[in-house]
């Protein structure tokens, strides 16, 4: 099992996630995606190539890196992955499992 997170800070204390598995900072906290997308599009993908349903995503950094990452790894592991959410009032991450082929019900508003 691996957690995958999305770009390293400095400022936050990952070490919580550790239970759900090893963690693997996918990019740098200085990473910059603004100059040129293509070379951390390509690092996303091949570090994401094997992300499978053991594995977890931790969101962190840039927001567009991160819609990347999800894209990936939706698109590797057939439309499903798990996210760790952090959780300020237990200080805490739990487990989100998404499945984007689940049919459900659209009601209009």
């Amino acid at each position: 099992m691996t957690v995958y997170i999305t770009q390293e800070s400095a400022n936050r204390n990952f070490l919580p996630a550790r239970k759900f598995g090893d963690l693997v900072p996918l990019l740098p906290g200085n990473a910059q995606i603004v100059l040129s997308a293509a070379p951390i599009v390509r690092k996303l993908k091949f570090q994401l190539a094997r992300f499978n349903d053991d594995d977890y995503l931790l969101m962190s950094g840039d927001p567009l890196i991160m819609g990347i990452a999800v894209h990936e790894a939706l698109r590797v592991n057939n439309g499903k992955a798990k996210f760790l959410k952090w959780d300020k009032r237990e200080a805490d991450y739990y487990d989100v499992f998404i499945d984007m082929n689940q049919k459900e019900e659209i009601y209009d508003r």
